[in-house]
């Protein structure tokens, strides 16, 4: 089938993203891809940053069938981003959920109430519709990727992270 030509994401991110969460943890924190890239932030004062270069599949699930992606909607375009209204939203939930259960501080009901508070800061309409869908679902998809894709993921502290085998 030609789908084995495409790649496993629909977006990658071109420069940095960050939003102010409104969570306040005690200390900044830093998140780890299996090949040892930063890819998310998240600063005491709760700004959370998905790092360049993040890729992700949008809202989820899509499957390819005969070069045809098939799945969640995406939703309009946002006339402000210029990007699909679920786009800042899906990629804070995919990071987010990369790295649950990497440290105490990032739960899935923080990636999902991320997820709502993104969508309405871009006045999707079916916002409450999309956030129960992952309250609901959001583990069995987290579950399959984390199974299919084996990350690696790891999480902490600045220093635990970088200046341990200094």
């Amino acid at each position: 089938m030609s789908c084995s030509t495409s790649v496993d994401w629909l977006y990658r991110l071109d420069s940095n993203y960050s939003w102010d969460s409104g969570l306040s943890i005690p200390e900044d924190l830093v998140f780890l891809d299996a090949k040892g890239r930063v890819r998310l932030i998240i600063a005491k004062e709760g700004e959370i940053t998905v790092t360049r270069g993040y890729s992700w599949n949008g809202c989820s699930p899509k499957f390819c069938v005969f070069d045809l992606m098939l799945g969640t909607p995406e939703g309009v375009v946002h006339r402000q981003s210029g990007r699909p209204k679920t786009y800042h939203a899906s990629l804070g939930h995919d990071a987010m959920y990369q790295f649950v259960g990497t440290h105490p501080h990032v739960k899935r009901r923080h990636a999902d109430a991320f997820f709502k508070q993104l969508l309405r800061d871009c006045d999707f309409g079916p916002a409450w519709l999309y956030w129960a869908a992952v309250r609901l679902f959001g583990w069995l998809v987290w579950r399959g990727k984390k199974s299919k894709r084996e990350w690696q993921s790891r999480g902490g502290r600045v220093e635990e992270l970088f200046l341990d085998g200094e």
